[in-house]
C-alpha cells in the first residue's frame, strides 16, 4: 500500500531543496562556474583513468592538471 501523504511530504521537501539549489546556483559568478568546471573535468578524467586501470595517484593527477591550465 502506498502512503500518499508521505509521498506528498517528500515531494514538497524535494521542491523546496530544488528552489534553494537554484537560488544558490544563480549567485555563482561566471569565474566561479569556470573554476568548478575545471575541477569537475579533472575529477572526471581522474576517475575515468582509474577505471581504465591507470596507476597515476590522485596528487600526481592534480599536478598534471595544474600544468595544463
Amino acid at each position: 500500500m502506498i502512503n500518499t501523504s508521505v509521498n506528498k511530504t517528500l515531494i514538497q521537501r524535494l521542491r523546496s531543496a530544488v528552489a534553494v539549489a537554484h537560488k544558490a546556483i544563480a549567485q555563482v559568478t561566471l569565474k566561479e562556474k569556470n573554476k568548478l568546471e575545471d575541477v569537475w573535468d579533472v575529477e572526471h578524467a581522474y576517475y575515468s583513468s582509474a577505471l581504465e586501470g591507470s596507476n597515476i595517484d590522485r596528487k600526481e593527477f592534480e599536478s598534471l592538471a595544474k600544468q595544463t591550465s
